[in-house]
């Protein structure tokens, strides 16, 4: 395809999708493809096209497609789930990643990763802790994992189990501050003035801030 070609079709491609004709979208992007392997921009539309039209299998080629060509999953996942999120179709990016993973089981891990990190924008609780406890049992002493767990439970309500994984946290890292904040206004409302004020006071050496101020002067 001469430059002009690719120039016109890639003007037509970017028409199509905006207007939301996804098989003309997907038609043109694989035509670009085609052309230039490596684009990951081109991918990362081609894919979000295909999804809206149903085509599973597809894009999980295109993945595997992009990443022959030297693209990185990383990035290209990155992509996706900002075009996917633009276009109001979060659930999308999750079916893919789900999709990826039955197809791509040597890449399980970094999938599961980038699925704790989709449920833990979504809020979603239960795949929280699930996907959290997958990424542990290879990294126990993660204290970013482990605080997403503890996040998950505390969305499902689960206090006790979270305020559980916030003491491993700080017997990980005792200067942890965010966990010094949870822990120790969970231990003023539950009625442990003592360790909650002594938990405030080290968050507040770490990082002093009006609201730790007033908070510590108001349990005197």
């Amino acid at each position: 395809m001469a430059q002009g070609g690719y120039d016109n079709t890639a003007v037509r491609a970017a028409r199509s999708f905006e207007w939301k004709e996804w098989n003309s979208a997907a038609t043109m992007y694989e035509l670009m493809l085609r052309e230039r392997p490596d684009s990951i921009s081109s991918y990362t539309r081609a894919i979000a096209a295909n999804q809206m039209l149903g085509n599973d299998e597809q894009t999980v080629d295109l993945v595997e497609r992009a990443m022959a060509h030297g693209i990185g999953l990383s990035e290209l996942l990155r992509q996706i789930r900002d075009t996917d999120f633009a276009l109001g179709e979060g659930d999308r990016y999750g079916t893919l990643l789900h999709s990826l993973c039955a197809a791509m089981p040597w890449m399980r891990r970094a999938l599961d990763n980038e699925l704790l990190r989709y449920y833990n924008f979504r809020d979603d609780g239960p795949n929280i802790v699930r996907y959290a406890s997958m990424m542990l049992s290879g990294l126990p002493e993660s204290t970013e994992y482990l605080g997403m767990l503890a996040r998950g439970y505390m969305l499902q309500s689960m206090e006790t189990e979270a305020a559980g994984i916030w003491r491993r946290i700080l017997a990980i890292d005792p200067d942890d501050y965010d966990t010094l904040l949870y822990l120790g206004n969970r231990c003023l409302l539950c009625g442990d003035e003592a360790e909650g004020k002594d938990l405030l006071r080290r968050a507040a050496a770490i990082r002093p801030t009006p609201y730790l101020e007033s908070l510590l002067n108001s349990q005197k």
